[in-house]
């Protein structure tokens, strides 16, 4: 059945076609240490394209270029390229990543794969570019572009644009870019070990690298494997479910072993030996166990990744170049989830039923822990991933320039966890009147194999499996001479044909219910023209104009799938230099995010018990229900964003750059199907349905007659969280982005360079629905930090290399908490030595390097939270690495 929904035009093709052909009849180099500076000014026009700006030679006018150069990368020796850019003060870690699920987007990664969240909006709202054009995304129902699919040794650089970007390049830019450059002009051979060791963990990296040129071409194939173990709950103190040592709360649950009986509001607490009829009278009303089931899960899943990266280019003579590039992974992972626990209906016909002195009852609740009898419903899986594109370039006549390419790229994905409870099993082992077959949850001691068999055989198993088809054609050149120089155009056309195909098996082995869902479609049309006008430049640089600069760019999309499905979004960037060391720069833009197939028709509908933290409860435990699924009457998001910047180089050591940027994102598309502590903003959800204490049990009962249940459904059902996708957020985000660089000689004593990048934020506010007031939430908790920093001290001598990081986050407050917590804010050093040796022979090509990623072993600051099956509880997973001190050494050897 087809889906539409209203995509709105908020700027007038027709007018901004007017304008820009008005004003055209009026008239970043590489960083040391993860540096922010303008992107390079433009010189010759067979320079390749700076990420942007589709202008051949032309600057990204008016945003900030951050480049992650390659020797950034060696020196830094991440485990991927995703771990490589958390470092960038603009990324956050929020939604999608491996160890931290629970913010916007985490709940569709069930596959623990990773996305750039540029200024923390949104883990979708980020374009991941692979060599200037659109990658397949990656995830069960094709959600994003998961940046480790290139290699870090296939690397050239990296460019980031955080400033919005959807006249260039279209939908998801709304935060900005990351465009993933691969290495092509490499010549020799080189190969790359990598072994690094934590406590309780370990991480593991080889590749090598191959490339040649010829007279009239060149070729590059890479390869890298790496690994790292599971870090489990038990391997850290921080995590535990008793943080009252440390000041905080006891979030321990209830359903324990020994457990506790529940009636009538009740509780119960069983004794350590157990109770029977017969010693029914030690039951004391008001008591209760306290267990730590949640410490036994994994804070990082094992991953493993095999991954490899082609580029190659070949003239045919001087006006003709083919080009094409390729890349195929594979992620395969395993998540350990803990003890499987459960509220029990216990009857009076089960043979060991016990009823509390003083009472009634003929059922009751019994909260209780399986533990080591039944297995951890355990979760792995894979992600593989390929694409291949080939492209040629013509030059035409009078400095024109031709682009055509085409791409195909495959996803397949599936996430799998087999020992669930069957509710069905379990109530009747609960039901069974042979005290040899009957489940005993009254005692401590193990069940007999026959009361447990076959409860543990739930199984969910989610595929996903997305093509992507993508053509670009595109010409650019001179249009004709101004006063400042050349005004050049580029003109493209784009299409997309995506297709996905998701949903999930349920059931049992012996009995299957197969939900996945039929193959859908969308079809993306594209048109895009961007104009470069330098009004003052070297041609005719005067006092206090040696340079002016505008850049207009207009882009019109047009969807297949979505109700009145076209757009268009402009983008104006101006450059400034009233002398040579200063520049000053603005843009404006528009953008917009069309939803994911994911959010339009679900990874799955079904039912999820979840336990969540509950202010009511001093932040206890509530076990409640969630339903998921997507919505087909989403509309796509938008956003305008502007920035104003300026760029002062006294001389060719010194840079600084600052940026202020303010992004007004509206129409966002939410889900809080993984949020657990969405019970603390209950109030801003009034009137929306999507918190429902004590629902209808009618409600309910037509819920799990028609959707799979996974988890054992408490009776009653206190609590129902509406986690499908809706169209409700509003967010307002601004803040300054400030870089600096200096290096100098210091004769014998080598070269030194000293780098500062920070991001900090001024505004961040939230409404959570469209009728809500915007809530100030920056600074606090899983939201974007006020104060983030960077910094380094690089120095080299002869073939000695080092350099000193220190990271920094401020502190901020935990408003899960009651009262507000202010987390402490946390600096931690990384140490990166590296020797490349000197001479012939067999050494020659050799480094060795050491790296100490934390180096004083800094704890996270207690943050006083319940643990969560999507990271936290006694700590931070989006700002802090639960590992700690890694320690790590490379070889290299290039011939």
């Amino acid at each position: 059945m087809s889906r539409k929904a209203s995509l709105p035009t908020r700027t007038n093709l027709a007018r901004a076609i007017r304008l820009v052909l008005l004003a055209a009849g009026g008239a970043a180099a590489p960083l040391t240490a993860l540096a922010q500076e303008p992107a390079p000014a433009a010189a010759n026009v067979d320079e390749i394209i700076v990420t942007g700006s589709r202008i051949r030679g032309s600057e990204a006018v008016g945003s900030p270029v951050t480049e992650v150069s390659r020797e950034d990368i060696d020196l830094s020796a991440p485990l991927t390229t995703a771990a490589l850019l958390q470092k960038l003060p603009q990324v956050f870690n929020l939604g999608v990543s491996e160890n931290s699920r629970g913010q916007s987007g985490g709940s569709g990664n069930i596959t623990y794969g990773s996305a750039v969240n540029l200024r923390g909006i949104g883990p979708y709202s980020t374009l991941t570019l692979l060599d200037g054009h659109r990658a397949v995304p990656q995830g069960t129902t094709g959600f994003a572009v998961d940046p480790s699919i290139v290699p870090t040794l296939a690397l050239e650089r990296v460019e980031v644009v955080a400033d919005g970007a959807s006249a260039l390049y279209g939908s998801d830019a709304i935060a900005g870019v990351v465009n993933l450059i691969p290495r092509r002009y490499f010549d020799g051979i080189e190969i790359s070990l990598r072994g690094a060791q934590g406590d309780e963990y370990d991480e593991r990296q080889l590749g090598a690298i191959g490339g040649f040129d010829w007279s009239s071409g060149h070729v590059m194939l890479a390869y890298e494997h790496s690994n790292h173990s599971n870090l489990n709950g038990t391997d850290r103190e921080f995590f535990r479910g008793d943080q009252t040592a440390r000041g905080g709360r006891d979030f321990r649950v209830v359903q324990c072993n020994p457990g506790n009986i529940v009636v009538a509001g009740v509780s119960y607490a069983i004794p350590a030996s157990g109770v029977t009829p017969a010693t029914a009278n030690q039951l004391a009303p008001g008591t209760t166990n306290r267990c730590d089931n949640a410490q036994y899960q994994d804070l990082l899943p094992a991953q493993e990744r095999d991954s490899v990266m082609a580029t190659f280019n070949q003239n045919l003579g001087e006006r003709v170049e083919f080009f094409g590039d390729v890349f195929w992974t594979e992620r395969t992972f395993e998540n350990q989830v803990g003890n499987q626990a459960a509220a029990l209906t216990v009857r009076s016909v089960n043979p060991f039923f016990v009823r509390p002195p003083g009472t009634t009852v003929t059922a009751e609740t019994v909260n209780y822990s399986f533990g080591d009898q039944l297995p951890s419903n355990d979760t792995h899986g894979f992600s593989k991933a390929y694409q291949a594109t080939v492209g040629a370039r013509f030059t035409l006549a009078a400095g024109w320039e031709l682009e055509s390419l085409f791409s195909y790229g495959h996803d397949e994905e599936r996430s799998t966890s087999l020992n669930g409870i069957d509710n069905a099993a379990l109530n009747a082992a609960l039901a069974r009147t042979d005290p040899a077959t009957a489940l005993n949850p009254f005692s401590p001691q193990a069940n007999t194999e026959a009361a447990l068999a076959n409860l543990a055989t739930q199984q969910f198993i989610a595929p996903g499996d997305t093509h992507f088809r993508g053509w670009e054609l595109k010409v650019d050149g001179p249009i004709g001479k101004m006063p400042g120089g050349e005004l050049r155009a580029a003109f493209g056309y784009e299409g997309q044909r995506l297709s996905s195909q998701s949903g999930s098996i349920t059931g049992t082995p012996a009995a299957p219910i197969d939900g996945t869902t039929g193959r859908v479609y969308r079809d993306v049309k594209s048109a895009y023209a961007e104009f470069l006008f330098p009004f003052f430049g070297e041609d005719n640089a005067r006092a206090g104009l040696r340079e002016l600069t505008l850049d207009l760019a207009l882009r019109y999309d047009e969807y297949s799938d979505l109700d009145d499905g076209s757009t268009v979004n402009p983008k104006y960037g101006l450059n400034w230099s009233p002398i040579d060391s200063l520049r000053f720069r603005a843009t404006y833009g528009e953008s917009f995010r069309a939803p994911t197939f994911s959010q339009v028709y679900g990874n799955s509908s079904a039912l999820f018990v979840q336990n969540y933290s509950d202010p009511t409860k001093g932040g206890a435990i509530t076990q409640g229900v969630t339903l998921s699924g997507g919505n087909l009457e989403l509309e796509p998001e938008t956003a305008a964003s502007y920035t104003f910047g300026a760029d002062f180089t006294p001389t060719p050591e010194a840079r600084f750059n600052l940026t202020y940027f303010h992004i007004d994102y509206e129409k966002q598309i939410t889900s809080y199907l993984s949020d657990l502590t969405i019970l603390n903003r209950e109030s801003q959800f009034a009137g929306t349905d999507i918190i429902v204490r004590n629902p209808d049990p009618a409600f309910i009962a037509a819920l799990v007659a028609t959707k799979p249940v996974r988890g054992v459904l408490p009776v009653p059902v206190t609590l129902f969280v509406d986690g499908r996708t809706n169209n409700l957020g509003t967010t307002i985000a601004a803040g300054f982005d400030f870089s600096a660089k200096y290096s100098f000689e210091a004769g014998r004593a080598g070269q030194f360079s000293l780098g500062l990048m920070t991001t900090y934020f001024t505004t961040y506010d939230v409404a959570i629905t469209p009728a809500a007031d915007r809530i100030d939430q920056l600074n606090t908790i899983y939201n974007p930090l006020e104060f983030k920093a960077r910094a380094d001290v690089t120095w080299r001598l002869g073939g000695f290399t080092g350099a000193l990081f220190v990271n920094h986050f401020g502190p901020y407050d935990n408003v899960l908490s009651n009262p507000v917590q202010e987390v402490n804010s946390k600096t931690t050093f990384d140490l990166n030595l590296y020797y490349n040796f000197q001479g012939e022979g067999f050494t020659k090509g050799l480094s060795v390097g050491l790296d100490a990623i934390n180096l004083l072993d800094e704890d996270p600051p207690f943050v006083n939270i319940a643990q969560s099956p999507n990271g936290g509880g006694g700590f931070d997973p989006t700002l802090n690495n639960p590992v700690g001190r890694i320690l790590g050494l490379t070889l290299r050897k290039k011939w």
